[in-house]
């Protein structure tokens, strides 16, 4: 019986630290090429584009549950997507706000 424990437990510390690797993450396309950001309709159609795009980058898809949609949004992973996303695109925050 010792032995049987101190054989998992040996496997649980060898295997601990390929679980804290960095979660992977996808990558998603943004069409803009119809959208202008200075327009505040188009703007707001962009925004929801990028956030789309990040969301799914980031691990999220349409049928996610509430919880999982919500652990997305307010990850690191999300919130930098979503800068980094809104640089590329020339979107400005204030165009997002309108």
């Amino acid at each position: 019986m010792f032995k049987l424990v101190s054989a998992a437990l040996a496997a649980a510390v060898l295997a601990t630290p390929a679980l804290a690797e960095p979660a992977k993450t996808g990558s998603a396309t943004v069409i803009v090429a119809n959208l202008n950001p200075a327009n505040a309709d188009d703007a707001k159609r962009l925004e929801r584009r990028v956030e789309r795009a990040a969301f799914t980058a980031c691990g999220g898809h349409e049928g996610s549950v509430r919880i999982l949609k919500q652990t997305v949004t307010r990850s690191d992973c999300y919130q930098e997507t979503l800068a980094e996303a809104r640089i590329a695109v020339g979107m400005n925050r204030q165009y997002a706000a309108r």
